[in-house]
């Protein structure tokens, strides 16, 4: 996976956690492991943060021009649409149930900023920014 993200973690524990999805905490193997639920959080902020700014740095434009710009390239569409070039849904650890359903746009979202988390948390704002940059698709001509 690491291949795939381009990113080599120093904590492989924080890749593993940016893999794991609620649902493989009830599978046996699933005991004592934490999901990737408070890397998605800060993830989130870290994808706005970095959008924001290449944004402010990049487009001309007033306040509400640049919210409506980042709000498109942040939506859940953009960051499922990343999660599925990268491969994602092969190497996240869900339910069995889960894993026999089609990819959930929703999950792939969310493991998408679980990993931006957890690359921050890694290797700090500039890689994490870099991997943003690298890999949501931009809209805005940025």
């Amino acid at each position: 996976m690491e291949e795939r993200l381009g990113v080599i973690f120093n904590e492989k524990d924080l890749l593993k956690t940016a893999r794991t999805h609620d649902s493989y905490l009830n599978e046996p193997s699933g005991k004592g492991q934490e999901s990737y639920e408070r890397l998605e959080f800060l993830g989130d902020a870290v994808l706005r943060l970095v959008v924001s700014e290449r944004l402010y740095l990049e487009v001309k434009g007033n306040e509400g021009e640049l919210s409506r710009q980042r709000d498109e390239l942040v939506k859940r569409e953009s960051c499922t649409k990343a999660a599925r070039k990268l491969g994602l849904w092969q190497h996240l650890l869900l339910s069995e149930s889960e894993r026999k359903r089609p990819p959930n746009p929703r999950i792939l979202a969310e493991a998408y900023e679980a990993v931006i988390g957890a690359i921050y948390l890694d290797q700090g704002y500039e890689s994490a920014g870099q991997f943003v940059n690298r890999t949501l698709e931009s809209r805005s001509g940025t």
